[in-house]
């Protein structure tokens, strides 16, 4: 059976489809015109009431979030996701899992989309600055949790997880929007262990084949480049 994953270029359905093509799995892009509201259809929100994107359809199931659709993929294949059973190494998926979804997506939406974020009476640049500095606290951490498992381990230890894809899309996105006033990828890069950490990602056919699918035709992770697309089709 092939998935359908509901997707906008450069969207958190990057995260689901380098995760379904690691796992070999036979998915279909269903894309969406944000800049057209196709998201905001009925059709669309009877699948995810957010009229966010992703959404994964597996047959008559519909998953929206990307950390659940995430667990939900590593759980159902049994890959790049501990045992259940195994609680210690669950747990620090999960705790992690929800970091990169709950904390640092979060910020990083504030600082793609600002201008919905901060008060009216603030300065937009003033905002924007403690953003971008709160975000990469976030990075400077991750970059600690890597380097104990340097250099060749994986954010949960010596096993490639979801939570490294996840991982390698917002630090992508950290360094390209909004563009112009991300953070610079030299800040990224300077910790050293999240640098290796992308280094290795690049090398991942999944990575590399599903960033190509966003119509982006130059840097993948570490000196991101857009997607070659009219900007109404990339942000919304």
């Amino acid at each position: 059976m092939s998935y359908q994953v509901y997707s906008a270029p450069d969207s958190a359905n990057l995260v689901v489809q380098m995760i379904l093509e690691q796992l070999d799995a036979s998915y279909e892009l269903c894309w969406l015109n944000r800049g057209q509201g196709e998201h905001r259809t009925e059709t669309y929100l009877r699948l995810n009431p957010q009229g966010l994107i992703p959404t994964l359809v597996d047959g008559e199931h519909a998953v929206f979030e990307t950390a659940a659709i995430a667990l939900y993929l590593g759980q159902k294949y049994g890959q790049l996701v501990p045992a259940s059973d195994d609680s210690v190494a669950y747990s620090r998926c999960l705790q992690w899992l929800f970091y990169l979804s709950n904390t640092l997506h979060a910020d990083l939406r504030i600082q793609f989309y600002s201008d919905r974020y901060r008060p009216d009476d603030s300065e937009p640049e003033v905002f924007l600055t403690k953003v971008r500095a709160r975000v990469l606290g976030h990075f400077k951490l991750l970059d600690e949790q890597l380097h104990k498992h340097s250099p060749d381990g994986w954010l949960l230890g010596e096993e490639l997880s979801v939570c490294d894809f996840y991982l390698a899309a917002l630090a992508r996105w950290a360094a390209l929007y909004p563009q112009g006033q991300a953070i610079a990828a030299e800040d990224l890069l300077s910790l050293p262990a999240l640098n290796d950490f992308l280094i290795r990602m690049e090398q991942f056919p999944a990575v590399s084949r599903s960033i190509a699918d966003q119509s982006v035709f130059g840097g993948l992770l570490r000196y991101p480049d857009p997607p070659d697309l009219p900007p109404a089709m990339v942000v919304g």
